[in-house]
């Protein structure tokens, strides 16, 4: 399942999605305005009325609920410590991970340091073999 940055973000969106479609049908059920030098040849639709408020109704209900599901999930998020006692144990904690960082970067470094070593060491010893087996293929073709 989705972290709850995640969820809100899809929220968000859903609800994007919602507004744009209520602002489509308001746009598309509205009644047409008179300008003032223009015919008008419209034909009205008393449907499209009964239309556009199941439409208001609708929307108004996916946009409330939505609205409801993005203050639940901002609730659910974890609060910033604003108290100085909440301060002090999250600098606590920030000091030891930084002490366990430390400790881990020296750890990484010796085994860096040992990795270079038995690289070299193998690559000397491939080196002599190599040098050998040269040594041996010359010393056959010789004879």
């Amino acid at each position: 399942m989705s972290d709850r940055l995640t969820q809100l973000q899809d929220v968000v969106n859903l609800l994007a999605d919602h507004l744009c479609n209520a602002t489509g049908v308001l746009q598309e059920t509205a009644r047409p305005s008179r300008f003032g030098n223009f015919e008008q040849n419209s034909t009205t639709n008393s449907n499209a009325d009964n239309t556009g408020d199941d439409y208001s109704q609708l929307f108004a209900t996916l946009i409330t609920r939505t609205t409801s599901e993005v203050v639940a999930l901002i609730e659910s998020l974890p609060t910033i410590p604003s108290t100085d006692d909440d301060l002090a144990e999250q600098h606590a904690q920030l000091e030891l991970l930084e002490q366990e960082n430390v400790e881990a970067t020296a750890k990484l470094e010796q085994t860096t340091e040992l990795a270079e070593y038995l690289l070299e060491q193998v690559q000397t010893c491939l080196q002599s073999l190599s040098q050998a087996i040269l040594d041996e293929r010359k010393k056959i073709q010789n004879v």
